[in-house]
């Protein structure tokens, strides 16, 4: 596929059906495990109802998206630390009780990449506009967790400059923590 220049722009509430199905395409348990559903149609239906809002962490106001000669072609969704107890609280017992940001990090909680993008640079794209964000935001990191059993997300992530800093199970799911320090 002969690839444009990708077009990144912040998400509006009506991607929601695109954004959802691409983040739900990258990592369906998540999305169970985060919503307490056990059907995927369930759990999509409760992030999109929830992209439109403001005070969730899988809100639009945290997502960029990416196109590609006109497609969507990849997203990430990340939010200020800082912020992540008032969605745990938001949540109720959904959420889980180990926090996965700092105060001082822009968190990514979702990259996703559609197949056919792949191998054409769309996530350090994407990556590299959450660094801006985090500036903005006055952040000294980027944080996320690379799922133990994807050994390959580990690889792509050190890549682009992350590193390891501590290990953490959700849902009984080891994960590695890994950061990627904001320069000046």
């Amino acid at each position: 596929m002969e690839m444009t220049t990708p077009f990144l722009r912040p998400a509006v509430w009506e991607d929601a059906l695109q954004v959802i199905d691409l983040i739900s395409s990258a990592d369906e348990n998540a999305l169970l495990y985060l919503t307490g559903k056990n059907s995927l149609d369930e759990a999509k239906e409760v992030y999109r109802q929830g992209f439109s809002r403001e005070d969730v962490y899988y809100s639009y106001r945290f997502t960029l998206v990416c196109f590609v000669n006109g497609r969507l072609a990849g997203c990430i969704l990340a939010f200020p630390g800082f912020l992540e107890p008032d969605f745990i609280s938001e949540a109720g017992s959904s959420l889980p009780d180990v926090r996965e940001a700092e105060d001082d990090e822009l968190y990514i909680d979702s990259l996703a990449v559609y197949p056919e993008f792949r191998g054409q640079k769309i996530s350090r794209y994407l990556i590299d506009a959450v660094k801006v964000q985090a500036k903005k935001y006055q952040l000294s990191k980027l944080s996320l967790l690379a799922d133990d059993a994807k050994p390959y997300l580990e690889k792509m992530y050190r890549s682009y400059g992350f590193e390891v800093v501590e290990e953490i199970i959700l849902d009984g799911v080891r994960h590695k923590k890994m950061n990627y320090l904001i320069k000046s």
